[in-house]
């Protein structure tokens, strides 16, 4: 079993080298390198996304999760829910199951909600830019929630009736899908040729 110490501080490297690598190797792409399209290799022939398609979706599962995250770690502070680092994380259901999806490892291909599924929209927002503005809030946010106890706090599915993640969960699950789509990215890269 992984402390709540142990994930935060795996969450927080993770994420810094994410980032590092968007600065370095995404962030200097040619706009023509951003929206190359890779030939369909999806099940039954769908479009595979792009670049820019891929950081907007990364996106859009920040500007909905952040502000319910920050929410819940004030709430967990106010309650007195304190850091427990030496505690093991909570695995719970829904949080289990997102994050073996989003596991890069998890080669399987998955179908995006129509919401965060931005192939072929314009996009008016620069991607990359916001894709590292939110995972820098998302840094300071892991190094805020090593002030409470990751398995307390809940944050509630975004766009969802029921079904809700403990902040332990949530945080790793969004890590771990920032990781997975920054690989495909960089998949997506290098068959552009650049």
């Amino acid at each position: 079993m992984m402390t709540q110490k142990a994930l935060l501080d795996r969450l927080e490297t993770e994420l810094r080298e994410l980032l590092e690598t968007v600065r370095g190797q995404i962030a200097p792409l040619p706009a023509e390198a951003l929206l190359f399209r890779p030939a369909p290799s999806k099940p039954k022939g769908k479009e595979a996304w792009n670049i820019m398609e891929c950081l907007a979706h990364l996106n859009a599962y920040a500007d909905d999760y952040m502000a319910p995250i920050d929410l819940a770690i004030h709430k967990a502070k106010a309650r007195r829910w304190i850091a427990a680092p030496d505690e093991p994380v909570r695995y719970f259901g829904r949080g289990k199951r997102a994050i073996r999806r989003a596991d890069p490892a998890n080669g399987k291909w998955l179908k995006s909600p129509k919401r965060y599924n931005f192939n072929a929209q314009n996009l008016s927002v620069d991607p990359v830019k916001s894709l590292i503005i939110n995972g820098e809030r998302l840094l300071r946010t892991i190094q805020i929630a090593r002030e409470v106890d990751l398995n307390k706090p809940f944050i509630r599915k975004a766009h969802a009736w029921t079904g809700r993640y403990s902040l332990g969960n949530l945080l790793e699950y969004l890590v771990t899908h920032q990781r997975r789509h920054v690989q495909q990215a960089l998949l997506i890269a290098n068959k552009s040729g650049h």
